[in-house]
Formats: structure tokens, sequence, C-alpha cells
């Protein structure tokens, strides 16, 4: 398996390398706290649009382009203050609920929609964009429980590439999911010093 795998990824074009590359230094730069992280991001979810529409994967396709523009926020956002850090959040259980029911409609929406429109696997891609557009929205707001939604997300994502064939990208997320795991560690030790700091002060 591990030697098919070396002899299929020697056959991928240099868009779906380039993808691959610039995605896991957003994510590793995320999790870092680093500013640049967003422009890497840009970059990478520019080649995943193309890639994903020559896949009939129109959710996600679409999904790239809400990366682009919430890549140009999150850069604004980070970079507010007067370039101070802005502070890792946590949301309230409140909060989670929101999301989770929002997201649970709009996969249904989306599903229901992409379905009509003949896409691969509909519901399972709908779900994956919708939480992922929520997930985005929590990264930008330096919001903790962010990777615990990619974590979720990213899993689903392996299954969903390896089915369509796309073995790289089922890779890419592998290595997304623990990114995240690694994201949600390093977050939250910051956080926990910022809170001492806190109280201390």
């Amino acid at each position: 398996m591990i030697a098919d795998l070396i002899t299929s990824a020697a056959s991928f074009g240099w868009v779906q390398w380039l993808a691959f590359i610039f995605n896991v230094i957003y994510v590793i730069l995320a999790a870092k706290e680093n500013i640049w992280c967003w422009f890497f991001g840009f970059i990478g979810v520019s080649l995943l649009f193309v890639i994903y529409l020559d896949s009939r994967l129109f959710s996600d396709a679409l999904l790239q382009v809400f990366y682009m523009i919430m890549s140009v926020y999150g850069w604004v956002n980070w970079s507010k203050q007067n370039s101070q850090v802005i502070p890792i959040r946590r949301a309230s259980l409140r909060e989670h609920l929101f999301y989770i029911t929002l997201g649970i409609f709009a996969t249904f929406l989306l599903g229901f929609t992409f379905s009509q429109m003949q896409a691969a696997v509909p519901y399972a891609d709908a779900f994956t964009s919708a939480f992922a557009v929520i997930a985005t929205f929590l990264v930008a707001r330096k919001t903790l429980e962010n990777w615990i939604y990619w974590i979720v997300i990213d899993t689903v994502c392996v299954g969903l590439y390896w089915h369509r064939q796309l073995s790289l990208l089922a890779v890419l997320f592998a290595i997304y999911t623990i990114l995240a795991v690694v994201g949600w560690i390093q977050w939250h030790k910051h956080w926990i010093k910022a809170r001492a700091t806190n109280s201390i002060g």
C-alpha cells in the first residue's frame, strides 16, 4: 500500500503538491499564532479551489472562496490593536450550541442543493464545508475550540478524499488532523498562561 502511494504521488500535478505544501505551512503557523499563516493560507486555498472544481466537489470549491475572504479578514483582525497579540478566547456553551445548530442546518441545506447539481458526495461534502466555515471564523477570532471543530472536520475529510481518489489530499487532511491536535495543545497552554498572568495582575 505504501509503495502504491509513493508511486501514485509521483504522478500528482504541481497544483496538488503546492496546495499540499502551502496548506500544511498555514496550519503550522496558525498553531504558532503567526500572522503569516493567513498569507500561506490564501495561496493554498486558491490552489484547492482549482482542484475541487475539477473533482466536482462544488461546495468545497465554494468554500475556498470563503477561505480567501477569511484569510484577508484574519490578517486584518490579527494585525489590529497596534500590532499587539490578540488574546485567545473561549466560546461559551451557548455559542457552541448556536454554531452546531447552524452547522447542521447548513449541512442539510447545502447537501440538498448540491445533490441537485449531481455532486459526488453531497451531504458529506456539505458537512465539512458548513462546519469549516464556522471553524475558520473561530480561528480568525482566535477562539480556542476551533481546533476541536477542525479535528472532527479533518477526520471526515480523510475518508471523503480517499473515496474520491484524491489520495494526496487525504494524506494532507490526515496531517491536518494531527496538527489540529497540536494546535489545541499549544493554544490551550497559551490560554492557561495568559489567564494565570491576568489573575496575578
